[in-house]
């Protein structure tokens, strides 16, 4: 990796820091993001223990998730829950 990945970034195209790995992870454990961006993020998780744990972590998780089978949500779980998407959205807006 180029420099340090957890030095704020510098020059035209930075190298991934964890906050970015972060923010894009679930797209690259799902094979969402350019060849560039993937090949940027391997370099990073290269030298960096926690982003390649906490993928590891995601990748896992997700791929339970791909085996459960799918169940409608109960209505009163459905209704508070959009009671409280409301009220955040609400809020962040």
């Amino acid at each position: 990796m180029r420099g340090n990945a957890h030095q704020e970034p510098q020059g035209k195209d930075p190298p991934v820091n964890c906050r970015e790995l972060f923010e894009r992870l679930s797209e690259f454990v799902d094979g969402e993001l350019s060849q560039e961006i993937c090949e940027e993020i391997g370099k990073h998780m290269e030298g960096c223990d926690p982003c390649v744990n906490f993928a590891r972590t995601l990748k896992t998780t997700a791929d339970l998730c791909r085996r459960m089978p799918s169940q409608p949500m109960p209505p009163e779980i459905a209704k508070e829950l959009q009671a409280v998407l409301s009220k955040h959205l609400r809020h962040s807006s």
